[in-house]
């Protein structure tokens, strides 16, 4: 039968070689990590197509955390997810300065707020221009928002998402404008929605992803199942919990 390597942005690559070197090539792939490749695997390996993930860059490894409410337990997942990938999560209290915050001595910020953003996130926007990440994560109901990390200028930031998403609403922006209000006052008759830990889990690691690909300044490859793959710091998720 035929031999097909299977290439890590999804395309698949037929491999026409001797059955001694097609062994080898076996053997390097199942073996152990760390073993060594055979010659014929080093155009593929080069080219990024066997996989292998680097470690979280140590100088953007130290990413503070913020959830309000505060409520250390709800914070956990994300911090376990951060650490897992690499990343140093460090706790902080909230607060809407910018400078005080840059100074925190944090390659990144991730503020994950339990409800409907708040418009005082648009202030941090700043942080990016002090060399900080800013990402954002707020929760509409039962869907989840994680917004573009901004890390430079152009980025996507909490004002253009805001504004963005006003636009799309059409004649419905006053509806979406009074449901932030209402937010923000504390105003809101709210359903059984609050994620579960299951829940928080699947955010924090979809958060830690969107970090690390700014962490390692990755950008999306196109292949046969994302021909039209968008980077993290362009990509509004919205993660739908039902």
């Amino acid at each position: 039968g035929r031999t097909v390597l299977r290439a890590a942005d999804g395309e698949l690559f037929e491999i026409a070689l001797p059955d001694p070197a097609i062994a080898a090539v076996h053997a390097a792939l199942t073996g152990p990590d760390g073993a060594g490749l055979p010659p014929e695997l080093d155009a593929f390996a080069a080219a990024g197509h066997l996989g292998a993930r680097p470690g979280w860059p140590a100088g953007r490894r130290r990413v503070g955390v913020v959830r309000t409410p505060a409520d250390p337990g709800a914070l956990a997942p994300l911090a376990a997810a951060l650490t897992l990938a690499g990343a140093i999560a460090l706790p902080l209290d909230p607060g809407d300065d910018p400078e005080r915050l840059a100074a925190a001595d944090v390659d990144a910020l991730c503020w994950l707020h339990d409800g409907p953003a708040p418009r005082s996130w648009t202030r941090l926007d700043a942080l990016a221009d002090r060399g900080v990440a800013w990402q954002r994560i707020s929760r509409e109901g039962r869907h989840v928002l994680i917004e573009p990390v901004a890390a430079r200028p152009g980025d996507v930031r909490h004002a253009d998402v805001r504004a963005r998403r006003l636009a799309a609403a059409g004649s419905g922006h006053r509806h979406l404008t009074a449901y932030w209000d209402g937010a923000a006052a504390g105003e809101l008759t709210l359903g059984d929605e609050r994620p579960d830990e299951a829940e928080r889990r699947l955010v924090a690691a979809l958060v830690a992803q969107d970090l690390c690909a700014w962490a390692h300044d990755a950008a999306p490859r196109p292949g046969s199942l994302t021909p039209h793959a968008t980077p993290a710091r362009r990509r509004l998720r919205v993660v739908d919990l039902d």
